[in-house]
């Protein structure tokens, strides 16, 4: 149901951009009939950069072949219309150069723009760290995936627009990523606490990993269950080294009790011998 109501919608904003688009059309090219059966001479070239723009920005690939075609049609009306007038032919054929111009220099940098959000958005769906996106200047998060929101507790849509301190609320060791991010992405690499939806206390690694007009990737790894386990190892270790202490210390002081021992039985075996020798020689004198 959500699938289809979702495509549903997709070919409604379709048919709707392609109505703006033939509306700018239709009213740039009944504009020029109009202003060349009447004499008037200044405006209506203007109208045909708001479809070559709509055409950019909707479906930047096929702007160029829609701004030729549409050029094509502008400067078809004035030879037909207005060829007696040179001046006006001679007008029109620098406005058809400007006009796919435009439409080179808008699609190109739409295209460039295009690649870079297709990249970004692989990267947040294919890969298998945390990774959300954000801009520098207003720290508020643009995107991030499913896999970092779960780790979060949050959805997805609860965390986009929202600024980076909701979930990381250490300041400076905010400032300080941030400020490496823009020396460089080499050394951005820090260990950080975020805080999960529930109040729960997560330890991340976070690095930087893409850096444009900015904005800014980041790459983050849930390391919180291996900081247990390494503090159980830890306590494990201290507790074993408590015990061999324990142990050597109680084996030092029987070995001093037997020491101990050892030497007053010899005490005692030569007072006893002393005392039968001294016996001995009595009895022989």
């Amino acid at each position: 149901m959500e699938h289809r109501i979702e495509h549903l919608s997709s070919e409604n904003e379709e048919i709707l951009r392609l109505f703006i688009i033939a509306a700018a059309c239709i009213g740039a090219i009944l504009t020029t009939i109009f202003s060349l059966t009447h004499g008037i001479l200044e405006v209506y070239p203007f109208l045909y950069i708001l479809p070559i723009i709509l055409a950019v920005y909707f479906y930047p690939r096929r702007a160029v072949i829609f701004s030729l075609g549409l050029s094509l049609m502008y400067i078809c009306l004035v030879y037909l219309l207005g060829f007696s007038n040179s001046a006006i032919v001679v007008t029109a054929t620098a406005w058809f150069a400007i006009f796919i111009t435009i439409a080179v220099v808008a699609s190109s940098y739409a295209n460039r723009l295009q690649e870079e959000s297709n990249r970004i958005k692989n990267i947040l769906e294919n890969s298998q760290d945390g990774i959300f996106y954000l801009n520098l200047r207003t720290r508020r998060i643009r995107e991030i995936n499913a896999k970092c929101a779960r780790w979060l507790r949050y959805d997805r849509q609860d965390l986009i627009g929202k600024e980076i301190s909701l979930i990381w609320t250490d300041e400076k060791g905010q400032e300080q990523f941030f400020s490496n991010a823009k020396k460089g992405l080499g050394n951005t690499e820090t260990e950080a606490i975020f805080v999960a939806h529930d109040g729960t206390l997560l330890r991340f690694v976070i690095s930087a990993i893409l850096e444009t007009h900015e904005q800014l990737l980041c790459s983050v790894i849930d390391i919180t269950g291996s900081k247990i386990v390494d503090e159980e190892i830890r306590k494990t270790l201290e507790d074993l080294e408590e015990q061999v202490r324990q142990r050597t210390v109680h084996l030092e002081k029987m070995n001093e009790e037997l020491r101990a021992e050892i030497l007053e039985r010899r005490r005692f075996e030569s007072t006893i011998l002393s005392g039968k020798q001294v016996d001995d020689e009595e009895e022989d004198n």
